[in-house]
């Protein structure tokens, strides 16, 4: 499996003076453990770390660098924000190895503008932006990827219907991806429509009572 490098310095554990110190060099505090490893405190530079977290790189698998010593295979597992600043505080990584099946929030991505908008007066929402899959490393998508172009209106697409690859679904199967639902210039005209076949039934039947009298 192909590792981007992350360069990481140890720092000592369960010292909140030594982290407040290092958020304020410009480092986030974090922890790389996993596989029954023991827990190394180490800490990265909040640049790399915008990197490694920007749009599409979430689940990028990793080497942390620890004060230079590569090996150290890793993803990132879950992470802490400042509620206001949006900064973030803190960061797990967890130790990874290429048979060893890991559980992550991949992004949706849909692409193409659907049938049922483009010429049926349709609405597309997309309900869900990430879904949870169990992968080994190597198997874990960058994104789920969905042409959507020939989606026609009145359309409720579920996760269990996605090509997934080697991965497997962890998010409930009917979870929604997206809906394409009628306009309301479409929902208007089929309420009309409706509307003058109930009229028409109702005149039939007048008559039908009328004959009967």
């Amino acid at each position: 499996m192909q590792l981007t490098t992350l360069n990481v310095k140890a720092r000592i554990a369960g010292s909140s003076r030594e982290s407040g110190r290092a958020r304020k060099t410009g480092n986030v505090p974090a922890i790389y453990y996993g596989n029954g490893s023991e827990a190394v405190s180490i800490s990265v530079s909040e640049k790399d770390l915008e990197a490694v977290l920007a749009p599409g790189k979430r689940y990028t698998l990793l080497d942390l660098v620890i004060d230079g010593k590569g090996g150290n295979p890793a993803i990132v597992h879950q992470y802490q924000k400042n509620n206001i600043s949006q900064k973030i505080l803190h960061i797990d990584f967890l130790k990874i190895d290429a048979d060893t099946p890991v559980s992550v929030r991949v992004p949706i991505r849909l692409s193409g503008i659907p049938v049922g908008v483009k010429n049926q007066g349709g609405s597309l929402s997309q309900e869900s932006l990430y879904l949870k899959l169990s992968a080994k490393p190597a198997d874990i998508p960058a994104s789920i990827e969905l042409d959507i172009s020939e989606m026609p209106t009145n359309t409720t697409y579920y996760a269990e219907k996605l090509d997934l690859g080697k991965a497997s679904l962890l998010s409930p199967k009917r979870t929604v991806i997206f809906t394409i639902s009628k306009g309301r210039a479409a929902a208007a005209e089929a309420t009309e429509e409706t509307g003058d076949k109930k009229k028409e039934e109702a005149k039939k039947e007048v008559k039908k009572e009328a004959k009967k009298k």
